[in-house]
C-alpha cells in the first residue's frame, strides 16, 4: 500500500529542472558537514539546483538531536584505538556510525518547490534504499517502530535528516561492506548492534561500490524527477569558500 502510495505522490512532484549528483569517493566527515551546510544556504537562495551528495566516510560516529552518550558503549580512549571519532550533529535520530564501505547520500533538496513534507521526504529515500537493494536481488523492507531499511530483523541502511527552511541535508547510509565490528561501539539508534548487517554479508560477498552508487544514483531520480547530471566536486567547489575545497580524505 505504501509503495503505491509513494507512486503517486512520485507522480505528483514538480520536477525541479536541473539537478546535481556529486560523487565526492572518500572525504572526512567533519569537512563534508560544513560543504553541506555552505550548499543549504545557496540551495536556500537559489543559487544551486537540488543535489546529491555521495560519499565514504572514515571511522566516525555520530549523534543526532536525539542523540545520547549513555548508546556508546566504549570509551573515548577505546575508540580513539580504533581511529574512531564522535560528533554531535543536527539531524534527527539518536547515534549512528560511517565508515568505509558504507554508501552514504546526502540530499540537499528544496521541499517546498517539489511540495512534499519531512515525512514524506524520508518514505522516498527509504524507498530509494528499498528499490536499490531489491536490482541486488535483497528484499528490504520497513519496521513501523524504527526508521531506516530493513531485511527480516536486521538493518541494512540508517536514515536521519534535518531541513532548514525546508531544504534538507544529511541523510541515508546504506551498509555495502563496512567492518561491522565497529558497531559493537554502540547501541544504533536504541538497537543493538548485532540487529546491523550489510550487503556484503547478506549476499555472501561484496558488491562493487561503484555499482551499488550507481544503482542508488538511478534509484533517486526516479523518486525526485528532474534533469539531473553528474557533477564533478570541482564543479560544486567553486560556489563554496576556498577552505572547503580540500576534503578528501
Amino acid at each position: 500500500m505504501l509503495h503505491a502510495v509513494l507512486q503517486m505522490k512520485r507522480d505528483e512532484l514538480m520536477t525541479n529542472g536541473d539537478g546535481w549528483i556529486v560523487n565526492l569517493g572518500q572525504a572526512r566527515y567533519l569537512e563534508v558537514l560544513d560543504l553541506q551546510r555552505e550548499l543549504v544556504k545557496l540551495r536556500q537562495g537559489q543559487s544551486i539546483p537540488d543535489t546529491l551528495l555521495l560519499v565514504e566516510h572514515e571511522p566516525v560516529i555520530t549523534l543526532g538531536r536525539r542523540g545520547s552518550t549513555n548508546n556508546i558503549l566504549s570509551t573515548s580512549e577505546q575508540l580513539a584505538s580504533q581511529g574512531i571519532k564522535v560528533y554531535q550533529v543536527e539531524r534527527g535520530g539518536d547515534v549512528t556510525y560511517h565508515g568505509p564501505g558504507q554508501l552514504v547520500g546526502y540530499p540537499l533538496i528544496g521541499l517546498t518547490e517539489r511540495n512534499i513534507g519531512v515525512r514524506q521526504f524520508v518514505d522516498l529515500l527509504e524507498e530509494t534504499i528499498i528499490s536499490t537493494l531489491a536490482d541486488f536481488d535483497i528484499p528490504a523492507g520497513r519496521q513501523s517502530q524504527h526508521r531506516g531499511v530493513w531485511v527480516e530483523d536486521r538493518k541494512v541502511a540508517a536514515l536521519g535528516v534535518a531541513v532548514k527552511r525546508w531544504v534538507s541535508f544529511h541523510g541515508f547510509a546504506l551498509n555495502v561492506s563496512p567492518n561491522l565490528d565497529h558497531y559493537c561501539h554502540i547501541n544504533p539508534c536504541e538497537l543493538q548492534h548485532v540487529q546491523v548487517t550489510s550487503m556484503a554479508r547478506l549476499l555472501g560477498k561484496a558488491p562493487r561500490m561503484m555499482e551499488v552508487g550507481d544503482t542508488v544514483m538511478r534509484r533517486f531520480a526516479e523518486l525526485f524527477p528532474a534533469q539531473w547530471r553528474e557533477v564533478s566536486p570541482a564543479e560544486v567547489f567553486g560556489r563554496v569558500p576556498a577552505e572547503l575545497t580540500q576534503i578528501m580524505v
